[in-house]
């Protein structure tokens, strides 16, 4: 029998999922402390504790530790420099800087969530009139002292009261002093959703100068009279309420668009050709949504999530990443790799994210010339039948550039069918050559026959694969950087229950029996199992 494979703890996780942007921020530290420094200085050195009492040895400081003397910079500078401070972070500063306490004062990027609103007594009840009072009085005070906003966030998620009439006004403050960025998140379970007060948004010469707009859960109902986002850059409208028309009249007004997202219920979502500047496009399905016909010329990167749709690329080649995922139980796999190959043909980086696939993958003639890296992500629904994984080896086989491949498997989306006996897995001549293949990591690596024939596979037909990882434990969540972490005074990892363990044992067996021996030597081969702490904790 070959020798085990080589063996390391698993200490990160090699795995991209697209995912939603945004910033958690802190509570909003006081500000009236008792004593502030003459100037926040910057040392260029490391500090030392003592102090340099020998004048032969101070004599070389001046050398060896370089100040910058903040409050000696201009005013404007200053205030730039704090503008692009987070606000926990520029709060903190205007404590030790007289500089940064006057810009402070009028400090452009508002942040009012709840956890920049909320007190270390905060009480619970009569918790959202004390917030949405706060962000009154900083709105008023910014309206009455003539300071300008420049970004503002507003997130009343929390909120369920009807509060349309401070929206409007804390809106109309915030287009007076000539906001670039803003950001409002409405509550779902509020009992009247709010009218977007389109009209606001612009002044006397009917032009608008904001270049961000993010809404969440609102109606918006632009109209063809008013006026042109010559600026906007970035919109975001997420279950936002817009009929096709008024989106149409929304777009064509925004000529500028780099950056667009969708979430509404639209049958067919058309992107003009108007949007040459549209570098990215995001569309999450809303139940109705049947089509999406896009013709903005210089497309680059489409992310969509929801079950398939009818989807048509006026102009794809400029369309270099794809990312196709959905959460319910679809056919995402296959509609990629039947319609792919005609909507993006030059796509080079692609990532299927799919939940109960029950069609196995089609070996297709159609290539995707151009595809670089692939990134493929399996769920199992509770009623979902047995997807043949080997069968995903027909994206491999139509990828002939292809120089990366992830694969997460979800842990119970296969049964460990393991049969013993070598010739089951025994490498045949394959019809394709994967020649520029250099990486492949599979997380969520069993002692599946259909998984460890795609490894067989694959090490058969890519003379240039320089690594292979097969991750035992690949159930952690994207964004814990893979590491185990401890549960109490248990230390039982939190990740793993005793039977994953067991099915990572049989995985790492598997691996040492049918693969290890197969591993050409200049490839870097790993088999990531649970750490001490798993074995420990789970028996």
């Amino acid at each position: 029998m070959s020798s085990p494979p080589r063996r390391r703890h698993k200490r990160a996780c090699v795995e991209e999922i697209h995912g939603a942007e945004g910033r958690t921020q802190q509570r909003l530290p006081e500000l009236d402390a008792p004593s502030v420094d003459k100037g926040l200085r910057v040392s260029s050195a490391e500090t030392k504790a003592q102090t340099c009492e020998d004048d032969d040895i101070c004599q070389g400081a001046p050398n060896a530790r370089q100040y910058l003397e903040l409050d000696k910079l201009p005013e404007d500078m200053l205030h730039h420099i704090h503008s692009l401070l987070p606000l926990q972070d520029a709060a903190r500063a205007a404590c030790v800087s007289r500089g940064f306490l006057r810009s402070w004062r009028c400090y452009s990027n508002l942040i009012l969530n709840w956890q920049t609103l909320r007190s270390t007594d905060d009480k619970f009840e009569g918790r959202e009139t004390r917030y949405i009072n706060k962000i009154d009085k900083i709105l008023n005070n910014y309206s009455e002292n003539g300071m300008k906003v420049k970004k503002l966030r507003i997130d009343l998620l929390w909120c369920i009261s009807s509060i349309a009439s401070y929206l409007d006004r804390w809106l109309q403050i915030a287009i007076k002093s000539r906001i670039n960025e803003l950001s409002l998140s409405l509550p779902t379970s509020m009992k009247e959703k709010y009218c977007f007060p389109y009209s606001v948004l612009f002044d006397e010469t009917n032009t608008s100068p904001i270049e961000s707009i993010y809404l969440f859960d609102c109606i918006f109902h632009p109209i063809e009279t008013l006026g042109c986002f010559k600026r906007l850059k970035s919109l975001d409208l997420v279950y936002v309420h817009i009929t096709e028309d008024g989106l149409q009249q929304l777009l064509s007004k925004s000529s500028g668009l780099e950056r667009l997202q969708i979430c509404s219920a639209i049958i067919c979502l058309k992107i003009p050709f108007t949007l040459q500047k549209l570098k990215f496009l995001m569309v999450t399905r809303w139940y109705e949504m049947q089509a999406i016909e896009i013709s903005a010329p210089n497309l680059s990167t489409f992310h969509y999530i929801g079950s398939p749709v009818e989807i048509s690329i006026r102009y794809p080649s400029q369309l270099k990443d794809v990312y196709l995922a959905s959460f319910v139980p679809s056919r995402i796999l296959s509609y990629g790799r039947a319609n792919l190959p005609f909507i993006a043909r030059h796509v080079e980086r692609l990532t299927l994210i799919s939940c109960g696939e029950n069609v196995n993958t089609p070996m297709l003639p159609d290539k995707l010339l151009h595809l670089k890296s692939l990134g493929i992500r399996l769920y199992r629904s509770r009623d979902s039948p047995i997807y043949d994984i080997f069968s995903v080896v027909s994206f491999l086989d139509a990828s002939p550039a292809l120089e990366s491949f992830i694969l997460h498997v979800e842990r119970d989306y296969i049964i460990n069918d393991c049969v013993t006996g070598d010739d089951l897995y025994a490498s045949g001549e394959s019809a394709y050559q994967h020649d520029r293949l250099k990486r492949v990591k599979i997380m969520g690596f069993h002692s599946a026959k259909s998984l460890i024939k795609l490894v067989i596979h694959i090490l058969g037909s890519a003379p240039s694969l320089e690594s292979l990882t097969l991750d035992t434990t690949g159930g952690r969540k994207p964004g814990d950087a893979g590491k185990c972490t401890a549960s109490g005074e248990s230390h039982k990892c939190c990740c793993m229950s005793e039977r994953d363990v067991e099915y990572a044992d049989r995985a790492v067996e598997a691996a040492g029996r049918y693969i290890f021996g197969r591993v050409p030597s200049a490839v870097q081969f790993e088999v990531l199992e649970p750490c001490r702490r798993c074995y420990a904790g789970n028996r």
